[in-house]
C-alpha cells in the first residue's frame, strides 16, 4: 500500500513522514483536520525503482520530474486523489519528511508546497516535485550540517483537501518572544495561509494567556492576501476597512486557543499550529513540534549588549545584508558590530550623506542598523577640499594605520602564545577593529559624497534619474580586484604556453591541481610562483567579513582554480579591460559634448576627473581593510583557538568562532569547558544560514523605506512584479537571454557553466571569478554601488539587483531575459 488515509492511517506509521503522522495524531483524537491522505515513503522508493534512479546521481533531482509512474503506482495515487477531490474543490500538495521536524532539526522551510492542485497531471507532477526536494541542494546541505544520516529516500506526501481560508494564521502554544508557557501567540491574517508563512504580510498579533483567556493584541498592516484563482493562487490588497480592524474576533480567538491547549496537551510538549477558518469553522492544517524553544531559550539567557532586543523590535532596523553577508559567527559579530557602530556614528556627522545611524545590531545573525528618522542636511561644500586626492588620501591612511598593525599581526600569527600574551593581544585586536572602521567610514564617505554630488548633476543635465549609464562612465579604472584578477590571468597565460602545465589543468579537477602540481618540477615551481602571489594578494576570505572560513593565503585552492576558469574559458584579460576602458571613454565624451554650457562641461569634468580618480576606493578599501583585517586576524586567532583547545576549553581551534568575545577573555583567564556552548550556537548559526533574514524589522513609513533604499539598495519587492516579470535595481545596461543558475555559496561555484545567467543572493571579491563565464547577474539584495554591480559594469555583462525574491521565484534552467537597463527579469519559459 503506498497511500493511506489520515483516519485509516496507524499513529505510529514511520512510512507518513512527520508531517503526516502529525495529521494523522490530530485526526485520530478528534481535532478539526481537513480529510487528506499519506502518500508513504515507500511510494517514492517504488518510483526510484521503477525508473532505475540512484539517490547519489548528480542530476537526481531532474530525473525524478523526469521519470514516470508504473500504472500500479500511478492507479493507487490517483484513486485516492480522486476519491478526496469529490469533497473538495481543490486540494494541497506537501511535501513530508521523516526527517522533518525531529528534535534538533527542524527542516521546516526545507521543501516544498503546493496549494489548488485540480487536476491529474497537476497532482503527480507536483508529488514528483515533493519528491525532488528531498535531494535539493540546500536541503542536502543541511542535513549534512545537522549530521543527518539518510540511508533511504525517507520523503511522504502530505495530500490534504483545500480549506479556501476566510483567515488563517500560525500559533505557537509557547510564547516565542518571551519564552513564557503562561502565554500562547497567534499571528492572523486574511486569505490562505502561505501570505504569513512566506513572510508576505504583516500579521495581526495575539497574545493569550492560557488560564485567564486573557487578550492582549497588535494590528497589522495586512497588507495583501492570497485566495485560490482559476489555476494555482492569486495576491490581492486588502482594502482600507480589511487593515484597519483584526481579522479574529475574540470569540474565534479563544476558540483557537482552547483547540491549541488540547493539541499541546495531546503531544505533552509546545507546538505550533497553521490552522485556516472557513464558513466561521476552524480548522487545523498543520502542526509540529517546537524544536528549537530550549535553544532559543539559552540564547535569550546570553544576550549580549549588541543583540536586539524585544525592546528595540518598535523600531525600524534595515538589514546590512549588502554591505555584511549573513549570518556572521559569534565571535566576529561581537567585533565588528561595535567596530561599525563607532566608525558610522562618528564619521556621518563629519560627511553628512544622508542620513544618521544610531545604533548597529545583532538579530539572528545579521547586522542591522537603526538610523535616525528623517534624512540629515548635506552641506553644499562638505568634504569639497578633499575630493582632489581622495584615492591619495586612501592609501596614506592604509599605509600609516593599517600596514603597521597587518605586520603585528603577522608576527602574532607565528607565536606560541601564553594566556597573558594571547589576552593581551586578543584585546589589542578589538581595540584596532574600533581605529579600523573609523578610518573605513572616514575613507569611503567622502568618495560617496562626490559621487553623489557629480551624480546629481549628470541627473540635471539628463533630466532624468537613470543611473546605470552615469556609472557605466566610471568603468574601466584599475582597482585591486581588477589587478587581482589580471594577475590570475597572466599565469593562465603562462599555463597555456606551457605543455606540460596546460595538460594538467586540463585534465585535473580544481581540487586536485594542487596534489598534480606537485608531482612535476614545472608544477612545483609554479606553486611556489603562485604561494608568492598569495602572500600579496590572498589576504581575502572565502566568506567576506567573517573569521569563519578559510582565506585564499591558507589554501591555493582558490586561485589554482580561478586560473584553470581563464584556462578553460580562454577569457583575455587585458582585451576585455581596454574594450571597457574604450567604452568608457566613448560614453563620456559623447555626454560630454552635448553640455552645450562650455562652464557646465568645465565643472562637470572637474567633478568627473575627480570622481574617475577616486573610483578605485570602493575595491581598494575592501581589498585592504575589509578582507585584509579579517584575514589577517584569523590567521592570530587560530592561534588563540589552539591555546584554548589545548586549555580544554573547546575541541577545535575552529570552535572559537562560536564563542564571545567575553567568552575568549574569560576562558584565557580560567580556563573550563565552552564547548556544549559552542556547538549550540553552531546549530544555531547553520539555521540561520538556511532560513531567510527579513531585509528590515520594525513597522517603517513609506518615507524610512525610501531612505533605506538610498543606503543598502531594495527591501521590499517590486509591486510590480508578476508571475513571469520580476524588477530591481537596474545596475549595468544591455540585454541578454539565457539559462538561470542559482549558486546559493562558493561551494557551488563548479556546477556555474559559460553561458549561464548568475542568480544569487549577494556577491563578493571571492564571486568575480563568475562573471567571466556569465551572460548576465541578478542578485536578491545590493543596489547599485554593490560588489555585484561594480564588476558587472566593467565585464560589461547587464545586471538587475536587489530584486528580493530571485532566487526564490527562479530555477535552474529557467530561460530568461535580463534587461539591465530597465532593471527589468521576463521569464521566457520554465524549466
Amino acid at each position: 500500500m503506498y497511500s493511506v488515509l489520515f483516519r485509516q492511517a496507524e499513529a505510529s506509521s514511520q512510512l507518513a513522514g512527520a508531517k503526516g503522522m502529525n495529521l494523522i495524531k490530530l485526526t485520530k483524537h478528534g481535532l478539526p483536520v481537513p480529510d487528506g491522505f499519506v502518500i508513504q515513503t515507500n511510494a517514492l522508493t517504488r518510483f526510484m525503482e521503477d525508473n532505475h534512479l540512484h539517490q547519489t546521481s548528480e542530476s537526481i533531482e531532474k530525473e525524478i520530474i523526469a521519470g514516470t509512474f508504473s500504472d500500479e503506482l500511478k492507479h493507487e495515487l490517483t484513486n485516492s486523489f480522486y476519491k478526496l477531490r469529490d469533497s473538495y474543490r481543490s486540494v494541497a500538495v506537501r511535501s513530508s519528511s521523516a526527517s522533518e521536524d525531529l528534535e534538533g532539526a527542524s527542516f521546516a522551510g526545507q521543501y516544498e508546497t503546493y496549494l489548488n492542485i485540480k487536476t491529474e497531471e497537476e497532482f503527480l507532477a507536483k508529488v514528483k516535485e515533493c519528491w525532488a526536494s528531498f535531494f535539493s541542494g540546500r536541503v542536502s546541505s543541511y542535513k549534512k550540517k545537522m549530521n543527518n544520516q539518510i540511508a533511504e529516500p525517507l520523503m511522504g506526501v502530505v495530500v490534504q483537501g483545500l480549506i479556501d481560508s476566510d483567515v488563517s494564521g500560525v500559533i505557537f502554544s509557547r510564547n516565542p518572544v518571551t519564552h513564557d508557557d503562561r502565554e500562547l501567540l497567534i499571528s492572523a491574517s486574511y486569505g490562505l495561509g502561505e501570505a504569513i508563512v512566506s513572510g508576505s504580510v504583516t500579521p495581526d498579533t495575539f497574545i493569550v494567556n492560557k488560564s485567564s483567556f486573557e487578550i492582549q493584541k497588535e494590528i497589522g498592516a495586512k497588507e495583501i492576501y492570497m485566495e485560490s484563482a482559476a489555476e494555482g493562487i492569486a495576491e490581492r490588497a486588502t482594502s482600507k476597512d480589511m487593515r484597519s480592524r483584526f481579522c479574529l474576533t475574540d470569540e474565534q480567538v479563544s476558540e483557537l486557543a482552547e483547540i491549541t491547549k488540547k493539541t499541546e496537551e495531546l503531544y505533552g510538549y509546545p507546538v505550533d499550529i497553521e490552522f485556516g477558518i472557513a464558513d466561521h469553522h476552524v480548522y487545523l492544517l498543520q502542526a509540529r513540534p517546537i524544536t528549537t524553544i530550549e535553544q532559543d531559550k539559552k540564547a535569550s539567557e546570553e544576550e549580549r549588549s549588541f543583540m536586539i532586543t524585544d525592546a528595540d523590535m518598535n523600531d525600524f532596523w534595515i538589514n546590512m545584508e549588502s554591505n555584511i553577508e549573513g549570518p556572521i559567527s559569534p565571535l566576529f559579530s561581537s567585533i565588528i558590530v561595535p567596530a561599525m557602530e563607532y566608525g558610522l556614528k562618528k564619521n556621518m556627522r563629519k560627511f553628512p550623506i544622508g542620513v544618521v545611524v544610531d545604533e548597529v545590531k545583532l538579530y539572528r545573525g545579521h547586522v542591522y542598523s537603526k538610523s535616525q528618522d528623517g534624512q540629515q542636511p548635506q552641506t553644499e561644500d562638505c568634504g569639497e577640499e578633499l575630493f582632489p586626492i581622495l584615492s591619495e588620501r586612501m592609501y596614506d591612511i592604509i599605509k600609516h594605520t593599517y600596514l603597521p598593525f597587518y605586520e603585528t599581526l603577522d608576527q602574532l600569527a607565528q607565536t606560541d602564545h601564553t594566556a597573558e600574551s594571547a589576552l593581551d593581544a586578543f584585546r589589542k585586536l578589538k581595540a584596532f577593529y574600533l581605529t579600523a572602521y573609523d578610518e573605513h567610514f572616514n575613507i569611503v564617505f567622502p568618495q560617496m559624497l562626490l559621487t553623489n554630488k557629480l551624480q546629481v548633476m549628470y541627473q540635471h543635465i539628463q533630466g532624468e534619474s537613470e543611473n546605470a549609464h552615469f556609472y557605466e562612465m566610471l568603468t574601466g579604472k584599475m582597482n585591486k580586484s581588477l589587478e587581482t584578477d589580471r594577475l590570475l590571468w597572466l599565469f593562465s597565460v603562462e599555463v597555456q604556453e606551457n605543455p606540460n602545465l596546460l595538460s594538467i589543468f586540463k585534465n585535473t579537477k580544481p581540487e586536485q591541481l594542487q596534489e598534480k602540481l606537485k608531482q612535476t618540477d614545472e608544477g612545483k615551481q609554479f606553486l611556489r610562483n603562485i604561494h608568492e602571489f598569495l602572500q600579496e594578494y590572498g589576504w581575502r576570505s572565502v566568506k567576506s567579513h567573517d573569521l569563519i572560513e578559510q582565506t585564499w593565503a591558507e589554501n591555493p585552492y582558490y586561485a589554482l582554480a580561478n586560473i584553470q576558469n581563464y584556462v578553460r574559458n580562454g577569457y583575455h584579460f587585458d582585451n576585455e579591460f581596454q574594450k571597457t576602458k574604450e567604452k568608457r571613454e566613448a560614453l563620456y565624451n559623447e555626454f560630454l559634448e552635448n553640455i552645450e554650457d562650455p562652464n557646465l562641461r568645465k565643472e562637470f569634468d572637474r567633478y568627473y576627473q575627480w570622481t574617475l580618480n577616486a573610483a578605485n576606493i570602493m575595491d581598494d578599501h575592501h581589498f585592504y581593510i575589509d578582507a585584509m583585517l579579517d584575514a589577517k586576524a584569523r590567521a592570530f586567532l587560530l592561534k588563540v583557538g589552539e591555546l584554548l583547545a589545548e586549555n580544554g576549553v573547546i575541541q577545535d581551534r575552529e570552535d572559537l568562532w562560536f564563542l564571545y568575545d567575553d567568552d575568549v577573555e574569560n576562558a584565557l583567564l580560567h580556563p573550563v569547558s565552552l564547548q556544549d556552548k559552542a556547538e549550540k550556537r553552531r546549530q544555531a548559526f547553520h539555521e540561520y544560514e538556511l532560513a531567510k533574514a527579513p531585509a528590515y524589522l520594525g513597522n517603517p513609513t513609506k518615507e524610512q523605506l525610501k531612505i533605506a533604499e538610498e543606503i543598502v539598495g531594495a527591501v521590499i519587492e517590486d509591486e510590480k512584479n508578476t508571475e513571469n516579470h520580476i524588477f530591481g535595481i537596474a545596475a549595468s545596461s544591455g540585454i541578454a537571454t539565457g539559462p538561470v543558475k542559482v549558486i546559493r555559496d562558493a561551494s557551488e561555484f563548479s556546477r556555474f557553466a559559460s553561458g549561464n545567467i548568475l542568480v544569487c543572493k549577494m556577491t563578493t571579491p571571492l564571486w568575480t571569478s563568475l562573471f567571466q563565464d556569465a551572460k548576465a547577474i541578478i542578485t536578491d539584495t545590493g543596489g547599485i554601488l554593490s560588489h555585484a554591480a561594480i564588476i558587472a559594469r566593467e565585464y560589461g555583462i547587464p545586471a538587475v539587483l536587489g530584486t528580493r525574491t530571485a532566487t526564490e521565484r527562479l530555477r535552474d534552467g529557467d530561460i530568461i531575459t535580463v534587461d539591465g537597463s530597465n532593471g527589468k527579469i521576463t521569464v521566457v519559459s520554465r524549466a
